[in-house]
């Protein structure tokens, strides 16, 4: 797909939170943006505090692109709720990032047949894409970027076309606050809920 150059980096995207220096979702070190809002509404989905569309945080491309770039950072992962459903200004972030030679992984409950031009003009773009609706009677813990066996992983030409996935593993990262506020990003599995007040917990 050909890059656009001439890109508005002041478009800005409703989000949940960006996280930096991240493992956990993609190889390298990256910049998750965790979008607001998500049309799906899976059953069983642990993140229903981002299904709602109303503003967030709205950052723009420019602030994204310091980030990767100050962090030198190998690129952004774009995590939902549904990256998809705020297609427009997420092709020109994702359009950027490619510019600048930063890799791009996409994670989606939709499949390819659903898409309209602009979601598979992302999708093709980026480097890794996870895919599929989270089916809660298929859950299984230690897929790696996947929640239940039915989602699947497409591995694009590019850095990560030979990359391999490593099941077997249930991975959680802690963020801890210096207000006490405690994040958790993966599976909050029965263990660590015996180690938490899940009351101050963000998932």
């Amino acid at each position: 797909m050909p890059l656009i150059r001439n890109l508005n980096k002041n478009i800005s995207l409703n989000h949940f939170q960006i996280i930096e220096n991240e493992m956990l979702y993609g190889p390298g070190k990256r910049l998750v943006l965790t979008y607001q809002g998500c049309s799906l509404h899976c059953y069983g989905c642990i993140n229903k505090h981002l299904w709602p569309f109303n503003a967030r945080n709205m950052i723009n491309i420019q602030t994204i692109l310091n980030i990767i770039k100050n962090n030198k950072l190998d690129g952004v992962t774009l995590y939902g709720g549904e990256p998809l459903d705020q297609a427009h200004n997420t092709l020109v972030l994702v359009n950027t990032i490619k510019i600048i030679d930063k890799t791009v992984i996409l994670f989606t409950g939709y499949d390819f047949k659903e898409l309209n031009n602009v979601q598979k003009k992302i999708w093709d773009a980026s480097d890794i894409v996870i895919s599929g609706r989270f089916i809660l009677a298929q859950k299984k813990l230690n897929l790696q970027f996947r929640g239940s066996t039915n989602q699947k992983i497409y591995l694009h030409k590019g850095k990560y076309k030979n990359y391999k996935i490593k099941d077997g593993v249930c991975s959680t990262v802690f963020t801890i606050h210096s207000n006490g506020e405690i994040i958790i990003n993966g599976f909050l599995t029965n263990d660590i809920i015996k180690l938490f007040d899940t009351s101050k917990i963000k998932k």
